[in-house]
């Protein structure tokens, strides 16, 4: 979808993208929305949606459509320059293009990245080998809060791939992670963090799984990784790393990242920040060949180059909420999915809906996450006020790091999100932050 030039190839493989799963998801979907209407209705509330934010930051459906509306708005005239850049460069090699077609956003946003801003996305990658860059997530996350990671050669593992730290604070044992980091025949095939060991205070120790699928390295070409794939390394470790600092509370239930789930992807969202840095890129960051670090200037221009199509990609992550919402804040008898999705795709992104084609049927997360596929964008807001405080005080700097993981990171789910980041924040959290950010570029 990025580096095909031929238009017929990537309309081919967005087509059968789009129609995966039909037509067998169909009944599965309309019965998972009429199941989770009928449990949300037999206990007093009015819709799925009503029932599964109760428990969540934003409290109600109603301010969840609020929330999506305010960020659709706040991103439209942002998507048009977007779109309009986008249009401008295709017409270039089809002189009176009338439109730019969903299958063409990826491709062009990776050429005007090129030419505009000077910036390939395959020219970082020898600055990333894989070895350096787990080294360095774990240096820099040791020097901002104040911990260390010891590897464990005989721990027991699933996989010889896996390895093993203890996570210490002096000689104390705060936890154990296990980076289960390269790809194999029938791994899960995402990037992921998952518990294997609750905590809790005075009786065990959190352990943790990092499980990714990046480049494995001794074999017969260097390891190198693209930048989007270190930026999800320090989100994945973020989790990671509130799973084992927060896992030290009175109950196991309230245990590291069991806080409200429209909350529990701001540390990780955060933490990403330190993949854009260069005093913390550049430690590590260094070429394959030359072992000079990454320069400043070419991270300026990977910045730049990433603040390129941004209102589209908020836009489209509004229609994906405003679908999910919209799915389950009604009665689904006699709701036409199609419909609602063309609405949907019609209200939020410049890309109308295309005939027979059927993106809700393989949409997963209308399964786990159900109505709140708003908490990516909500938490993102959180991540992006918090950062404040060491875009100030500096980014390497343990002083905030170390209020931060108090404050934030090690009550996990003991206390009301929205309390935990005030007590670090001085002050309510802001959307001036995340308006800041969206406009930036």
């Amino acid at each position: 979808m990025t580096y095909a030039r031929s238009a017929r190839a990537r309309e081919a493989l967005w087509r059968a993208n789009r129609q995966r799963a039909y037509p067998k998801n169909v009944d599965v979907l309309n019965a998972l929305l009429a199941k989770r209407h009928e449990l949300a209705t037999l206990l007093g509330y009015p819709s799925w949606a009503a029932y599964v934010t109760e428990d969540k930051m934003i409290k109600t459906a109603e301010k969840a459509r609020d929330f999506v509306e305010k960020v659709a708005a706040g991103s439209k005239a942002r998507s048009q320059r977007d779109y309009d850049k986008l249009l401008e460069r295709k017409r270039r090699d089809e002189p009176g293009a009338p439109r730019v077609d969903p299958w063409d956003q990826a491709h062009l946003e990776d050429r005007i990245r090129a030419e505009q801003y000077a910036f390939d996305s395959q020219s970082v990658r020898p600055y990333f080998e894989y070895a350096r860059v787990q080294q360095g997530v774990l240096d820099t996350t040791a020097k901002m809060f104040g911990i260390t990671y010891r590897r464990v050669a005989d721990a027991p593992v699933w996989h010889p791939d896996v390895q093993v730290f203890d996570v210490l604070e002096g000689d104390a044992l705060l936890g154990r992670i296990f980076l289960d980091m390269h790809p194999r025949e029938d791994k899960y095939k995402h990037a992921a963090q998952f518990t294997l060991t609750s905590g809790q205070r005075g009786k065990r120790v959190p352990e943790g799984v990092l499980m990714c699928n990046f480049p494995r390295p001794g074999g017969a070409s260097p390891a190198l990784m693209q930048h989007d794939d270190v930026q999800t390394f320090f989100h994945e470790f973020g989790h990671l790393l509130h799973h084992v600092l927060g896992g030290h509370t009175t109950w196991a239930s309230q245990s590291g990242v069991r806080t409200e789930w429209d909350f529990v992807e701001a540390p990780s969202q955060m933490l990403e920040e330190w993949s854009w840095a260069p005093e913390s890129l550049q430690p590590f960051a260094k070429h394959i060949d030359t072992n000079e670090p990454l320069p400043t200037e070419l991270i300026q221009r990977m910045k730049a180059a990433d603040d390129f199509g941004k209102g589209l990609w908020v836009r489209q992550q509004m229609f994906y909420a405003a679908l999910s919402l919209r799915l389950y804040d009604r009665d689904p008898k006699g709701v036409d999915p199609v419909k609602l999705l063309e609405e949907m795709q019609g209200a939020y992104t410049p890309f109308p809906y295309i005939k027979d084609t059927y993106f809700h049927l393989a949409f997963g997360h209308l399964d786990g996450y159900s109505a709140i596929y708003y908490t990516y964008m909500w938490s993102l807001v959180i991540a992006k006020d918090l950062f404040t405080v060491f875009k100030k005080q500096g980014l390497m700097n343990p002083e905030p790091a170390k209020r931060y993981r108090r404050s934030v990171l090690e009550p996990g789910g003991s206390n009301d999100a929205a309390l935990l980041v005030k007590d670090f924040l001085g002050r309510e959290y802001s959307f001036d932050a995340y308006e800041t950010w969206l406009n930036a570029g």
